[in-house]
């Protein structure tokens, strides 16, 4: 038959929403208008959040029976999760919760940005071995610092040993040196020995012949004064 030629007959069913915490649903009583399930249609809105149930079947002739059910699904619900079925004359329609979005929990920065820590780490490596390596040079330099006055105490004695020989003759060290105490001075060798002993001896005679020169010289100057008027 031409639907053109249909008389419909609205009515609205008896329908309730049951709330819960975790789902809401939907009944439609259909049982007493004598509806199948081939007679009925669930459709989602999901621009608009509008659920619809409808329905029609034939009732005798040309005159039909039709019912339309627009709801709004409740803030909450999830819509694609939304499912329907038709029991012993009655619409059922789920509509339940929609899951809770898990929280994003900030570990830090360096979480976050591993290359950033990573650069940090490397920074702060360099910076720890640039200080270390400064350390070393000062203590390297305290430890010159430190050898300075012994090389140095080391030359005075053996300057000093070199210039003033022993009285007995020996290796040039002196007896009762105290600052030569407990240093190894080594040995001059027998062409120093030679060249010190003859420079001591020119010395010595240099001494000698000015402690004569000046013996005369203050005789004369006696017998001058003395002897004449």
């Amino acid at each position: 038959m031409d639907s053109e030629a249909r008389v419909f007959e609205d009515f609205v069913p008896p329908h309730s929403m049951v709330r819960e915490p975790a789902t809401h649903t939907l009944s439609v009583d259909l049982s007493a208008a004598g509806y199948k399930k081939e007679h009925i249609r669930v459709q989602m809105v999901h621009s608009h959040r509008r659920l619809v149930v409808r329905g029609e079947r034939p009732v005798a002739g040309n005159r039909w029976s039709r019912f339309r059910l627009e709801l709004r699904v409740p803030d909450g619900c999830d819509a694609k999760a939304i499912h329907a079925r038709f029991d012993n004359g009655f619409v059922r329609v789920t509509m339940p919760g929609a899951a809770p979005e898990p929280v994003k929990v900030d570990t830090g920065a360096a979480a976050t940005s591993p290359p950033a820590a990573k650069k940090d780490n490397g920074a702060a490596a360099a910076q720890q071995q640039q200080q270390q390596e400064a350390r070393g040079g000062e203590k390297g330099n305290e430890g010159e610092k430190k050898d300075e006055p012994a090389v140095e105490r080391k030359q005075e004695v053996r300057q000093r040993v070199m210039s003033s020989p022993n009285k007995d003759g020996g290796d040039g060290r002196e007896d009762g040196d105290a600052s030569g105490a407990g240093e190894v001075v080594a040995p001059a060798s027998p062409s120093r020995q030679q060249e010190y002993g003859f420079l001591h001896g020119r010395r010595k005679m240099a001494t000698t012949v000015l402690g004569v020169a000046l013996a005369l010289i203050s005789l004369g100057i006696y017998v001058k004064y003395s002897v004449w008027p």
